[in-house]
Order: structure tokens, then C-alpha cells, then sequence
């Protein structure tokens, strides 16, 4: 195998898989400089991930050749600018001999050691005119912030307080927000003594002493006290056997004389009032520093403390968690805590399948579950408290984004026609729990907008609630347009609509009575057309439907029009967007309601006529669709019931949703009010002002049609000859043949319908 690049200037971490040599290897070796990361052959292998070219993984050789895990080839040979030895002080020799040739007077040589003198002195021969350093870190290297922590540097008794290091070794230490401490060699092995050794002893003899105790350990841990859960808990720091070796070196250089400083502070306490001793002990630490070490010490419990609050608090609200061991190694596992004993912690496991296809045992995932074909078995499973940790929201969040399934829709939005179908995905692409959020179709239909957005929904979350949850955002971010109406005589309107609530009609009447802004008024429900019509007059106005965009002429207000005896103007328009869902108080598939009755008002049947059809069911009229819903709940016989989004109740249940004909429509509602009732029309709205007339024979609009003038006209009729009849010709209706209304005179646009204000 060839030769990899090298060279001179080479940066070279030796045990940068774990522990402080991964703590330089992650601030040194950043693609910046050539670099190699250096470890065992066992150990590279959690390397291979940052072996990129410029930065190698390879493990070193007696010969002193540096091999690539990846691949085998060789690291050519030059003189490294930097070299960063992290691994027992017992190896230290034999890699500083092994990397001889790659050391020369310019390089610096990085040991880290808690030992320095010794260490350092073993080193120098090896080194031979390099710099040679001694670093120690005075913290857990596997902390992800390091503010605050110091980083103690000698460097042969040429450092002093106040001397400078290399530039480079400042950077990361004071950049990584650490602070250097530079000192002599022995000034760092003396306070070593104590720091380390001393401490290491006290633990390891508290320990010892603790195991040895009639009372067996689990009764023990089940009666801690906060003081004797965190001490007990370093001892397992003393006890690592990670760190078996470092304790060692250390005992071995300063253990003698830390042990013999314990043995006469027992002794003393045994020979005076202890009492006496804490007062004595206590006396000796300064006042800032003692109110320092509580603060440490509360902290320091209150962390002991932590998770297992943590945990029993989370199994008393019953929350979805997540659990993996410290340190980040290890699956996750997903689930709800069933119980917390003093030692173990026991998990119902309810994230269950392989990543990308797994469901949530709970909730709404349980039919989710059913749909994918999952395991439905929840096991419980138990963890050491002591080697486990809680995920916090945002990583369990991301960790169900990984490993469960989406469940894809494509959804149907209406919205006004200005709006492009691209922003509409851009909202719903925002919302929570959707992934794979794209547009499929766009069509526009008489001043509506249809939008297809294909949804991947989060296996965790009920996909009918999501989805409508999804239409709500969307309805709120693109308002219908509305126009704005008032008497000349009074800001105060009633409303009269098509009742009874729940109804497309209650929608328009809401729609227009926030347009005017309503100061005192109400919602006026009526039986049929005539009713409404008979309500208009002085602060009442009235919504009509006049026509759909699915199914056409609305015969019935046409009719009522022609018939009402006193004179009314129309003088705007309300569009409200209808979606039709199918209802029903019977259980079962739609296979099960055949030949069934399917009850909605007669526009209703007439826009989801595909939908009747396919299922066989037996069209039967009712006043309305709030109507149709009750007479399906009273039905002796299981009915089905066609009615707008949202109506289910705990008695009817959805069984298919967006059952009409065609990928969208709108209801145009004229507004309609007694003579003087609006203004005139004015501001500018004249390219979209148009005639409205209504007639009983199809006939008659034909005339109407040839009259001079109009550049614009559109005829809606229905099957028996009833029309609406829309022309920019102008006229007072004078000359119309007998059976036509002249309704008004209105903006009719399709991107805006308008109602005027009147001057007050």
C-alpha cells in the first residue's frame, strides 16, 4: 500500500478515542491542519468516522509507522509541529520511543499526567531538544462545557506564574472557555498530594468501610441521607476501573504521605470531643471559601439528587420518556415509567418496530400500530437508576422523528384564489409532527383555489385530528375576502340566514355580520327562504345562497325571490367555501349502509352525487344539513348524513370524509336588505359592478342578453328554465319582461366579493 501523505507539521493525538486525549483530538484535529488521531486497533474503530483526508485515524506500530484503520496505507514519515500523548503513564515511554522519528527541536511534546515531575523527567530523555509539556485537566474531559474549569501546564520548571505557553495550547484551553494554571512541576505534585491522593484514600477507606457494615447494602442505599448518596456516589469515581491506573500512579508517588496525614486525623479524632474537631477543622477553612464549598456541596447534592426526581416525577404525570444510558451510548428506549425503586428503574416499553417504520403503543398510535403491521406486545423492561439518564424534550422529539413512521395523506385545502398553492404547503410545512410536506395538485374553479399538499404524519399522532387540526391553520393564515356593510340609519344589524345553526348559511351570516362589525347585533335563523326574506327591513339584512360552483342555480332562493312581495336590494356578495363529510350514529363500513337513506338539503345531494352513487345509498331531502344530521340520528334505520367539516358529535362519527363531486367548491350568498338600506356603490368599483336579475323562464334572458352595452354577461339556468342572469349593461329595469327581478346593482368578482359601506 502506498505512502498517505504526512509530512512535517503534522498534528499527532495518541489515545484520542476517549478520556482527554478525545477532549484535544475534538478542539486540535479541526480540519484545519493535517492531522492523525492515534489509538488501539479496538479503539480507532470509534474514530473511522472522522478519517476525511485531511484529518487520518491510524494506529502506531513498535516501528513507529502510523497505519490507517481505513484502509492500511501508510502515514509518510516527517517531523509532527505538535504531539499530544494521552494514555498511562506506564505506555508513556514506549510511545514517545515508538514516535522518535516524527519528534524533532521544534516540535512540542504534550503529556497528560497527573504525575508531572515523574513523568516529565521519564520523558525527557526520550524527547531529546523538543519542548516537552505537562498538561492535566482538572475535570471530566467527557463534559460538553468546560467554562470555568481549569487546565493545569508545566513546562520543566521554565513555567512560572505569569509565564507564557504556546500559543496553540492557549487557544484551546482559554477558547474551550477553560482557564490555564501554570505552575512549577513540584508545585503541581504537592498540591496533587492532597487533591488526589488524599482524596482517593479517603474515598476508597469510606468505601471499604461502608462494605463492610453488618447492614447489607441495598437496605443501605433504600435509607441514604443526601450527604451519604453523593459521598458513596464518588467512591464509585475511586473504584472506576477506567481510571484504575491513573489512581494507582497517583498512590503510587504522593499515597504513602497522604495516607499517613488520614491515619493522624483519625487518630485525633478519637482522642478529643468531635465536637470539638469539626469546630478545630472548620476553623482552618476562611470564610469565603467555606461559604464557597457549601454552595459546591449543595449543588453537587442537588445533581445526585436530580434524575432520580427527575424520573419518579415523570412517573407520577405518566409522560412519554426517553431513557439511554450516560454517556450517549446505547439504543433509546421509548416509553412510560411504571415504577422507581430506590436501585432500578422499570419501563413499559411502547416505541416498538425498526427505525423509520416503528409505531407508538399509546394513544393514537395504537391504530397506527394496527395499520403498519407492528408487534402490539408491550414489554417492560428494567435499568440500573445509576447508568441511565432521561432525554430531554427536543432530543426524545428527535429521536420519534427517527425511529417512527409517516403515515401519508394527501389533503385537500380550499383557499382564495390569490393564494398559491407553494405557500399553502409552506404553512402546513410548519407545523408540528409532519414531515415530507409537498404539493401535489393546484386547480382554480370560480375564484377558489383547490390545493393538494401531500402530509407525512408522525405514527405517534391521530391523523384525522392532525389533519384537521392542519386545515384550521391554514383557514386562519388565508382569510376569505369579505366585503363591509352598513344602514345609513344605525351600526346595529341583525343578521337573517337559513337555519338552524351549524349550517353553510350560519357560516355566510357570521362571515358577513364580522364584516360589518357588529356592535349589538344576532344571527337571525329561519325556516325556509320565504321566512328569510320576510325578516329584512330596517337593521335587518338577510344572506342567500344563489349559486354553487358544483352543483349551479339555487332554485329554491330563485323561487323565493321571484315570489316575495316587497321590493329588496342586493348590493354585495359573500363566498364561503364548502367541503362535505359523510355522518353517520351507526357503526360499521360504508359497505354495510347499501340501499341506506342519505339525508342533506338538496344542494348537498346534488354535489355529492358520485359519492351516492357508489355506496348505493337513497338520496332523501331536508331543509338543511344541521336538519339531515338529526334526522340521521333519529332514523329507525341506519342513515347516513351529509353535512360540513367538523360536525361530528360523541353520537355521530365521520365515516368519510370530502365526499363531494368535485376538488373544492364555494356557495356565493347574496346580501340582501330593504331599499335605502346600503349606499350606493362608489370608490372605484365600477369595472365590477353588474346587474343581478332572476327569472322564471329561460326565455325571457335572452332578450336581456342582445340589449346594447353589455361587455360582460353570464346566464345560469337550471333544468326547469329558472336563471340568474349577471350583465355590465346598464339599466333600471324598466323593459324587462314580465317575471324578471332586478335584484340590484353589485360588485360581482369572483377574487372579491365586496359589500360597500354607506355613508353615514
Amino acid at each position: 500500500m502506498a505512502d498517505v501523505e504526512g509530512g512535517d507539521g503534522l498534528l499527532v493525538v495518541v489515545g484520542a478515542a476517549l478520556g482527554p486525549g478525545r477532549w484535544f483530538a475534538d478542539r486540535l484535529a479541526d480540519g484545519a491542519r493535517a492531522a492523525v488521531l492515534v489509538d488501539t486497533a479496538a479503539a480507532a474503530g470509534a474514530l473511522r468516522g472522522r478519517d476525511d483526508g485531511t484529518t487520518h485515524v491510524a494506529v502506531l506500530g513498535d516501528d513507529g509507522r502510523l497505519t490507517r484503520v481505513v484502509d492500511g496505507s501508510v502515514i509518510a514519515p516527517g517531523v509532527a509541529a505538535t504531539v499530544v500523548v494521552a494514555v498511562p503513564v506506564a505506555a508513556m515511554p514506549d510511545v514517545l520511543r515508538s514516535l522518535a522519528g516524527r519528534i524533532g527541536p521544534d516540535t512540542d511534546v504534550v503529556l497528560v499526567t497527573s504525575t508531572m515531575g515523574e513523568t516529565l523527567d521519564a520523558a525527557r530523555p526520550l524527547v531529546r531538544d523538543a519542548a516537552l509539556w505537562g498538561i492535566h485537566l482538572l475535570f471530566d474531559p467527557n463534559l460538553t462545557a468546560v467554562d470555568g474549569q481549569s487546565v493545569s501546564v508545566v513546562g520543566e520548571g521554565v513555567v512560572g506564574e505569569g509565564a507564557t505557553v504556546p500559543a496553540w495550547l492557549d487557544d484551546v484551553v482559554t477558547g474551550s472557555g477553560g482557564v490555564l494554571r501554570t505552575g512549577t512541576a513540584e508545585e503541581h505534585d504537592a498540591a496533587m498530594a492532597s487533591v488526589q491522593a488524599t482524596t482517593h484514600r479517603a474515598l476508597v477507606a469510606f468505601a471499604d468501610a461502608v462494605t463492610r457494615s453488618d447492614v447489607g447494602l441495598d437496605a443501605l442505599w433504600a435509607l441514604r441521607t443526601p450527604l451519604f448518596d453523593s459521598l458513596f456516589g464518588l467512591t464509585a469515581r475511586a473504584l472506576d476501573p477506567r481510571q484504575q491506573a491513573q489512581v494507582a500512579s497517583v498512590q503510587a508517588a504522593s499515597g504513602r504521605a497522604a495516607g499517613a496525614l488520614l491515619a493522624a486525623s483519625l487518630r485525633q479524632l478519637d482522642d478529643e470531643d468531635f465536637e470539638a474537631s469539626v469546630v478545630r477543622v472548620r476553623d482552618r477553612i476562611t470564610g469565603a471559601l467555606f461559604e464557597e464549598l457549601q454552595a459546591s456541596a449543595t449543588a453537587g447534592i442537588q445533581a445526585a439528587q436530580a434524575r432520580r426526581r427527575d424520573i419518579s416525577r415523570r412517573r407520577r404525570d405518566g409522560r412519554i420518556v426517553g431513557l439511554r444510558r450516560i454517556g450517549g451510548t446505547g439504543p433509546v428506549r421509548v416509553g412510560r415509567i411504571v415504577d422507581v425503586s430506590p436501585t432500578r428503574v422499570e419501563l413499559a416499553v411502547l416505541l416498538v418496530g425498526r427505525a423509520g417504520r416503528g409505531a407508538l403503543l399509546d394513544g393514537p398510535g395504537l391504530d397506527n400500530a394496527q395499520r403498519l403491521g407492528v408487534s402490539m406486545t408491550v414489554r417492560t423492561q428494567s435499568f440500573g437508576l445509576g447508568h441511565i439518564e432521561l432525554l430531554a424534550e427536543a432530543d426524545l422529539a428527535a429521536v420519534l422523528d427517527e425511529q417512527l413512521a409517516f403515515l401519508g395523506r394527501d389533503v385537500r385545502f380550499l383557499v382564495p384564489e390569490s393564494v398559491a398553492g407553494s405557500g399553502v404547503a409552506r404553512v402546513v410545512a410548519q407545523f408540528d409532527g409532519l414531515r415530507d410536506v409537498r404539493l401535489v395538485d393546484e386547480v382554480v374553479r370560480t375564484g377558489q383555489r383547490s390545493v393538494v399538499v401531500h402530509l407525512g404524519i408522525r405514527a405517534d399522532r391521530d391523523v384525522e385530528a392532525t389533519i384537521e387540526a392542519v386545515r384550521r391553520e391554514v383557514e386562519a393564515a388565508y382569510a376569505w375576502p369579505v366585503g363591509v356593510a352598513r344602514t345609513v340609519a344605525s351600526d346595529v344589524f341583525d343578521v337573517a340566514y337559513l337555519g338552524p345553526a351549524g349550517t353553510f348559511s350560519e357560516a355566510a351570516a357570521l362571515q358577513c355580520a364580522t364584516s360589518i362589525g357588529l356592535q349589538a347585533g344576532t344571527l337571525l335563523a329561519h325556516g325556509t327562504f320565504p321566512e328569510v326574506l320576510a325578516s329584512i327591513g330596517p337593521g335587518t339584512i338577510a344572506v342567500l345562497p344563489i349559486s354553487s360552483s358544483a352543483s349551479g342555480l339555487v332554485w329554491r332562493a330563485v323561487d323565493a325571490l321571484l315570489t316575495h312581495p316587497e321590493p329588496i336590494d342586493a348590493s354585495g356578495v359573500v363566498d364561503v367555501a364548502v367541503r362535505f363529510d359523510a355522518y353517520t350514529a351507526t357503526s360499521g363500513s360504508l359497505e354495510s349502509f347499501r340501499g341506506a337513506p342519505v339525508f342533506s338539503h338538496p344542494q348537498g345531494l346534488a354535489q355529492c352525487t358520485r359519492f351516492i352513487a357508489r355506496w348505493g345509498l337513497r338520496p332523501v331531502q331536508a331543509d338543511s344539513t344541521a336538519g339531515a344530521l338529526e334526522a340521521a340520528l333519529a332514523s329507525e334505520v341506519p342513515a347516513v348524513a351529509l353535512g360540513g367539516a367538523d360536525l361530528a358529535t360523541g353520537e355521530l362519527r365521520v365515516i368519510e370524509r370530502e365526499v363531494d363531486d368535485l376538488s373544492g367548491s364555494i356557495t356565493r350568498f347574496l346580501v340582501l336588505g330593504a331599499p335605502g338600506e346600503f349606499a350606493p356603490q362608489r370608490d372605484g368599483s365600477d369595472p365590477t359592478l353588474r346587474s343581478v336579475r332572476v327569472g322564471a323562464r329561460a326565455a325571457d334572458a335572452l332578450p336581456l342578453l342582445a340589449r346594447g352595452g353589455a361587455a360582460f354577461s353570464e346566464l345560469l339556468t337550471d333544468d326547469a328554465g329558472r336563471f340568474l342572469l349577471i350583465s355590465s349593461a346598464p339599466g333600471d329595469g324598466s323593459g324587462d319582461p314580465d317575471g324578471v327581478r332586478l335584484l340590484g346593482t353589485l360588485p360581482w368578482s369572483p377574487r372579491t366579493p365586496v359589500v360597500r359601506v354607506a355613508a353615514g
